[in-house]
């Protein structure tokens, strides 16, 4: 059984190889006889079959995946010949000019690309680009006699490996990223109860969900936990009472500022303070629950682990561009309230959590 699909996966990958290897892209090296492959025809001496293609794609630069939409080019080498009668220096060099000029309109078309207002200007930004191609192509054609007059073809191979020199194959687009940034998180925190509320309540674990905005380097964030546990004392704030061996829930929600004190691309250490509510309330299916409620002090920790960053340059809704990133937080904080003289103390909570993050970006 195993020996059939080890064929499969062999003839899938040999079939993937030979699909690529009719293309020959500019970054391969210059263009050699082996680059022409098809058989010439009566009435045309050579032939060099490029194409000029536009595509959704997504590239890894540096462990940031960029998606978006990418401009290509290559040269068919089973549909390009020459006539062997004309194979000398002058009719590669030819045959380059024209790969160069490939080449140079790619990179051209991607910063037109990077500059759309919304995908739907593709069409005719690609049109237009394909024309100015054909068009260049033509000028260098006639004004060299079709290769004719070599001294033309050397001045266009010198001009325009000269504009290749003055940039890269692949650029990446310099947007303008906005101030601020926007994310929400999820996980687990652990409760260990201090003060009155430790002769109270259980260790809990509780489920936790945040809100996250920054602008610049200032953080603020809303936070919710919910839990509950079984009660070792009377619950008593005023006249709300549960007694002693039911269950109570437990809920916190606040709000905070943080400060990142250290932060790398992969690594960020922040603190934060802030103030809520701490809620305790029955447990059960009764739509008349009762709960008590006391204003809470927060101040914590975050460490960020910052696992994934991605750039999307196609426009989405709005014509917006974004970045963003996610990670994995481990957090310690405490909470502190006091509800009466018998029920005041704190909650010392780690958790850890998993949450995204981004921010839009413009052009310039």
């Amino acid at each position: 059984m195993k020996k059939p699909l080890l064929t499969l996966l062999l003839l899938v990958i040999i079939y993937n190889f030979n699909a690529q290897d009719y293309r020959k892209y500019w970054t391969d090296g210059n263009l050699n006889w082996n680059d022409f492959q098809a058989k010439p025809t009566k009435n045309v001496a050579s032939h060099l079959a490029y194409v000029l293609l536009y595509q959704s794609d997504k590239k890894v630069i540096n462990n940031i995946t960029y998606y978006g939409i990418f401009s290509d080019a290559y040269v068919d080498k089973s549909l390009s010949f020459v006539n062997n009668n004309i194979k000398d220096a002058y009719h590669l060099k030819y045959n380059q000019v024209i790969f160069n000029l490939l080449e140079i309109k790619k990179r051209e078309l991607q910063k037109r690309i990077y500059n759309l207002d919304n995908v739907y200007e593709i069409n005719s930004l690609f049109s237009d680009s394909k024309s100015q191609l054909e068009r260049r192509i033509l000028d260098f054609q006639e004004e060299g006699n079709y290769g004719i007059q070599k001294e033309v073809t050397d001045n266009w191979l010198a001009k325009t490996n000269l504009e290749l020199q003055s940039s890269n194959s692949f650029e990446l687009p310099d947007y303008r990223k906005s101030n601020w940034t926007y994310g929400l998180y999820g996980g687990l925190d652990f409760g260990l109860y201090g003060g009155k509320y430790k002769e109270i309540f259980n260790n809990t674990i509780a489920l936790s969900l945040g809100f996250e905005f920054s602008y610049k380097k200032v953080f603020m964030g809303l936070n919710m936990t919910f839990t509950n546990s079984k009660l070792n004392n009377n619950l008593v704030d005023n006249s709300f009472i549960i007694p002693e061996a039911e269950r109570s829930t437990i809920g916190l929600f606040n709000a905070y500022f943080g400060y990142p004190v250290y932060e790398t691309e992969k690594f960020r250490i922040m603190p934060f303070a802030g103030y809520g509510i701490t809620v305790f309330g029955e447990v059960g299916e009764d739509k008349n629950k009762e709960e008590t409620t006391k204003g809470t002090s927060i101040f914590g920790l975050n460490f960020d682990f910052k696992n994934k960053k991605t750039v999307n340059f196609i426009p989405t809704i709005f014509n917006l561009r974004d970045e963003g990133n996610s990670y994995f937080r481990a957090r310690i904080f405490l909470s502190n309230s006091n509800f009466n003289q018998n029920l005041k103390g704190y909650i010392l909570n780690l958790g850890i959590s998993y949450g995204i993050e981004g921010r839009i970006l413009s052009k310039k």
